[in-house]
């Protein structure tokens, strides 16, 4: 649709944020196959698959919408760079605990922008995103917890306060970068703690 509306003020409003969220939707997930082929399943190696091309898919359909508004994609965002090393720190556990914590973000994150803009596009594509990302938090919280069966009960308690510091430390860093467009969409800084945290919690039980 060429003449999808965006304004001016809603472009510079969004040009940022989208930019970041886009780069941090593509990933080759090399290195998840390979720690997913450490479960000895093969049909969780195959879900993975699926996973990553959807992640892509997010991010082909994000740049074509950014292409359309002369949105320029960036190359590098030094948030998403720590996000990708930190999945490579603690194999498919570390893996699966960061790709949790940034999709707990993305469901509060796409309800604003898809709130905050007037685009009929990007309000598809942010409804598609969520209805997407909702299957991928039930997966992605469903394979942490079957990883945590075989935990000492040491271990547990570690693993999970360590997903909530890094889970903590995520929602103060998207607030510092995003905060605009989550602002637009109606999120006052508690309103976003609490709601990304209540999706957090559910995926924790």
């Amino acid at each position: 649709q060429a003449d999808d509306k965006l304004t001016e003020k809603e472009k510079q409003l969004i040009t940022a944020s989208i930019q970041k969220f886009q780069k941090g939707e593509h990933s080759e997930g090399k290195n998840f196959i390979a720690f997913a082929k450490t479960m000895n399943d093969g049909f969780y190696v195959q879900t993975v698959k699926i996973f990553i091309k959807e992640e892509q898919d997010h991010a082909a359909v994000l740049g074509k919408f950014m292409q359309l508004h002369g949105i320029q994609k960036i190359t590098k965002d030094p948030v998403d760079g720590i996000f990708r090393w930190l999945r490579k720190l603690a194999g498919i556990e570390g893996t699966i605990t960061v790709l949790l914590t940034a999709e707990i973000i993305a469901m509060v994150y796409y309800k604003a922008l898809k709130k905050a803009t007037r685009s009929v596009i990007l309000k598809e594509i942010c409804h598609q995103i969520l209805v997407d990302e909702t299957m991928h938090l039930a997966f992605q919280s469903d394979t942490l917890k079957v990883i945590y069966k075989n935990k000492s009960a040491v271990s547990l308690f570690v693993s999970r306060w360590m997903h909530r510091i890094l889970m903590a430390g995520t929602i103060a860093v998207v607030w510092i970068f995003h905060f605009k467009v989550l602002k637009a969409g109606g999120y006052s800084l508690l309103r976003y703690f609490r709601e990304t945290w209540k999706e957090f919690s559910k995926c924790e039980q």
